[in-house]
């Protein structure tokens, strides 16, 4: 299954560039689960309240509420405990259980590669840098065999590059080629440099690429592939 998507800028190894269509590679739904041919749904139901909340049942019963769990069974509700819930409205709370009637002020916390806090500011909106308007994707020429990618990377995401004529076909198809002559996948780079991550949208994730690219006869199959995350022993 694929969703249709907007354009992407990119630059090929002659240094020539185009703005192609791509699509996101949808993974297919997860399997209904089922039971003696029935099928399981999910449904939330309602474990507690105000009343019995934890930090209600310690200012209450403060050193006795061992006792009172035990035989009174106060951190139940009988008529609540068990309802089933339908549509609810989420809520958010500060610390002091007070509701926020407005979005809280984030900051970002910046850690050092021990862990170690190294300072808090307020956030930077990130910006595209994958768009039809942008400086191409640059063709780094920094191959990867696919095996050491696999070990290397995550893969979250996939898009898949698509021809809009005859030109762009071609322009496609000889990137693929020179990636499955090679069996490799090639590192790509945005920015103005090539030695940016790739960013989609705004404040979206950075991600890493790796263009991956399969030939059969006249057809072709390019994939752009992207990680945010990198396996390190």
């Amino acid at each position: 299954m694929t969703t249709a998507l907007k354009e992407i800028h990119i630059e090929n190894e002659k240094k020539r560039d185009a703005n192609v269509k791509f699509v996101s590679l949808i993974r297919e739904s997860d399997p209904k689960l089922a039971h003696q041919k029935k099928v399981v749904r999910s449904k939330r139901l309602l474990i507690g309240s105000d009343q019995t909340s934890e930090n209600n049942l310690v200012e209450k019963y403060k050193d006795s509420l061992v006792d009172n769990i035990l035989s009174n069974d106060v951190d139940i509700d009988i008529e609540l405990a068990g309802k089933f819930i339908g549509d609810t409205d989420r809520i958010l709370f500060n610390s002091k259980n007070e509701i926020l009637y407005y979005p809280p002020k984030t900051k970002e916390v910046l850690f050092d590669k021990e862990g170690n806090e190294i300072k808090k500011q307020d956030p930077k909106e990130i910006i595209p840098n994958v768009r039809d308007d942008t400086p191409p994707l640059k063709w780094t020429g920094k191959f990867f065999k696919r095996n050491d990618v696999l070990k290397k990377f995550v893969i979250n995401k996939s898009i898949q590059l698509r021809h809009t004529d005859g030109l762009t076909f071609e322009f496609l198809y000889d990137m693929a080629k020179t990636l499955d002559d090679k069996q490799s996948l090639m590192f790509l780079g945005g920015g103005k440099s090539g030695k940016e991550p790739l960013i989609f949208q705004t404040n979206g994730s950075p991600y890493r690429g790796f263009l991956d690219g399969r030939i059969n006869k006249n057809k072709y199959q390019l994939i752009l592939r992207l990680s945010n995350m990198e396996l390190k022993r």
